[in-house]
């Protein structure tokens, strides 16, 4: 009680101190000739905050530079630290998730032919759940992942990343400063699940590990705009014996981009870096083939962290094909690809995502 009566003080001296500096900023200094309105307050305030404070791209980060001073550390959904930033999966949508498994039951019923994996991957709040302070409350990812694979049908094969991650949870396999995996925790997993799926993993040091990002900040960051943790480095796995891809494709309102590779390396100069990989999540779908001329083909059903996983695949499959639902619009999945030509079917999102 006393730690939240010190943040809602610091939260109202704050809040006060913004619009009297403002204040004096508009009516009395006045330099830039600025004519607002009421409506426009919070909107200008923010504004002048970004022009007159030099601690961060706006008022959030002199807000969280004051809480944190406070001693408190989580802000928003976001809980910070020296290590990383971890944000909390606290609730979820039983519904959506009823929802969701339901569907994907009735797919894989559609499509006898084909084998149906699932993989469900915890965001870094299941795997550091013990590291929380104990005043903050998390789902216990692992469990909510078995729920979801208790309700889908036993002909779907499920997948397992809990465990992978929890016993590398001492490495690098999540950001520091974004809701995702990096490339060696989506490694990690691919090392122990491709061969439920039929094929001998590839041994890391088939891969050249590739720096090419040193300075990421991604989503957390944009959130809180906390300075306590360091940057995140992007790494780019490099098959040693060359690439395997061929071709890749991708897809957005009718239009289609093509590269002969899945990184999209431009990326790595905008605000957010991982769109590197496979350009983004702001495609429909997605295509890439290999020279693997005679190896299966594989359909994802994919949420975000599946554009990190794709690279490790690439030697196992003749072609790959991922489609977002969130981007149907209406249309089914039948509607953009030819279902029954595939050999397999894989269902990948992380915890989240598919529960909210």
């Amino acid at each position: 009680m006393k730690m939240k009566r010190i943040i809602d003080a610091v939260s109202i001296a704050l809040f006060f101190f913004v619009v009297a500096a403002f204040a004096v900023n508009t009516f009395i200094m006045n330099k830039d000739g600025i004519d607002i309105s009421l409506d426009e307050l919070p909107e200008s305030t923010e504004r002048f905050v970004n022009r007159s404070f030099p601690l961060g791209e706006n008022w959030r980060s002199l807000y969280t530079t004051l809480i944190t001073g406070a001693g408190q550390n989580r802000i928003g959904d976001v809980y910070v630290s020296e290590k990383g930033m971890i944000e909390l999966l606290n609730s979820t949508d039983e519904k959506l998730i009823n929802e969701r498994t339901a569907w994907f039951n009735e797919f894989a019923e559609a499509h006898p032919q084909i084998s149906s994996y699932a993989l469900i991957v915890p965001t870094a709040s299941g795997i550091y759940s013990s590291e929380l302070p104990v005043v903050i409350t998390a789902t216990d990812q692992q469990k909510l992942i078995d729920d979801i694979y208790y309700k889908l049908d036993n002909s779907i094969q499920t997948l397992d990343a809990f465990n992978p991650l929890f016993s590398a949870r001492d490495d690098y396999v999540y950001f520091r400063t974004d809701n995702s995996w990096t490339e060696y925790g989506a490694y990690t997993v691919y090392n122990k699940v491709i061969r439920k799926m039929g094929f001998t993993p590839l041994r890391l040091s088939s891969y050249d590990m590739e720096y090419a990002s040193r300075d990421y900040y991604g989503d957390l960051y944009s959130k809180t705009y906390y300075r306590g943790t360091e940057p995140d480095f992007i790494n780019i796995f490099r098959n040693k014996n060359g690439s395997f891809v061929t071709g890749f494709s991708a897809w957005s309102e009718g239009q289609e981009f093509t590269s002969t590779s899945i990184y999209y390396t431009p990326a790595l100069s905008s605000s957010n870096q991982l769109n590197v990989f496979l350009g983004g999540n702001s495609y429909e779908k997605y295509r890439i083939t290999t020279s693997n001329k005679d190896a299966p083909k594989l359909l994802i059903i994919k949420g975000d962290y599946a554009n990190m996983f794709v690279p490790f695949l690439t030697p196992h499959y003749s072609e790959i094909t991922l489609i977002d639902p969130t981007k149907l619009e209406g249309r089914s999945i039948e509607e953009l690809a030819d279902v029954d030509s595939y050999d397999q079917v894989l269902l990948l999102y992380d915890a989240a995502s598919f529960c909210r």
